[in-house]
C-alpha cells in the first residue's frame, strides 16, 4: 500500500508539471508508467488475438504516455491512476495500431475479422442499481454485492460484463484495467462469487 501511495504521489507531481509546462515532466511521467503501460498494451493485444513485437510494446507505451500527458489538465489525483483512468484511450491506441496489419495486402490474403470490442461501462455498479429500481435479479445481485467492498465489487462486475461480450480472457482485461494480475483478479472473482452465492447471478441467455 506505501508503495502504491508513493507511485501515485509521484505520477501526480508529474502530471501538475506537465499542466504547469514543464517539457521533461512527461519523460518523468513515461518512467513511472511504463511498465503499467507496457502491460495494457500486452494484454489487450493478447486479449484480441493478435500478436505484438516488444518494439511495438515500446512505441506504444510511450504513445500512451504522450496521450496521458495531453490529457493532464482533466485528471484529478483523487483518481485512478491516469493510465487506469484513462485506459480506453490505450486500448485505442492498441486498436489503431493493430488495424494497420489486419488489411489484406493482395487478393490472395484475408482481412482478419477483429475481435469485437463490448461497450465501454464506466462505472458497471451505478449502472445495476439503476436496472435494481426495476428488475428483480439485479435487485437481488446488488443486494448480494453490499456484502463486499466496492473495488472487489467493481471487479467482479467488470469480469462478468467482458465475459458476457464474449471475451474468453476476461481476467486479463480487468487485469490491465485495475493494474493487477489476471491471476488476482481470478481470486476476487472467486471470493465474490462465494459471498454472494452462485444463485444471485442472472441466468444466462
Amino acid at each position: 500500500m506505501e508503495a502504491n501511495d508513493t507511485l501515485h504521489r509521484a505520477v501526480a507531481q508529474a502530471m501538475a508539471d506537465i499542466v504547469a509546462g514543464d517539457p521533461d515532466a512527461t519523460w518523468r511521467l513515461l518512467t513511472l508508467a511504463e511498465p503499467s503501460l507496457r502491460r495494457m498494451v500486452r494484454a489487450e493485444a493478447r486479449r484480441v488475438g493478435a500478436w505484438i513485437s516488444e518494439d511495438d510494446v515500446t512505441e506504444l507505451a510511450l504513445d500512451g504516455a504522450v496521450v496521458l500527458a495531453r490529457h493532464a489538465g482533466a485528471w484529478k489525483p483523487d483518481r485512478a491512476l491516469p493510465w487506469v483512468w484513462a485506459r480506453h484511450r490505450i486500448y485505442s491506441l492498441v486498436h489503431d495500431h493493430l488495424g494497420t496489419f489486419t488489411r489484406p495486402i493482395d487478393d490472395e490474403v484475408r482481412a482478419i475479422e477483429a475481435v469485437p470490442v463490448g461497450a465501454s461501462v464506466d462505472d458497471p455498479r451505478a449502472v445495476l442499481r439503476s436496472l435494481a429500481a426495476r428488475h428483480e435479479e439485479a435487485r437481488l445481485l446488488e443486494e448480494r454485492l453490499a456484502r463486499v467492498s466496492e473495488r472487489d465489487a467493481d471487479i467482479f462486475l467488470r469480469f462478468q460484463i467482458e465475459r458476457s461480450f464474449g471475451n474468453r480472457a476476461p481476467a486479463v482485461t480487468v487485469a490491465a484495467d485495475h493494474d493487477m494480475r489476471p491471476d488476482a483478479i481470478r481470486k476476487v472473482v472467486q471470493r465474490v462469487t462465494e459471498r454472494i452465492g452462485p444463485d444471485a447471478l442472472p441466468a444466462a441467455a
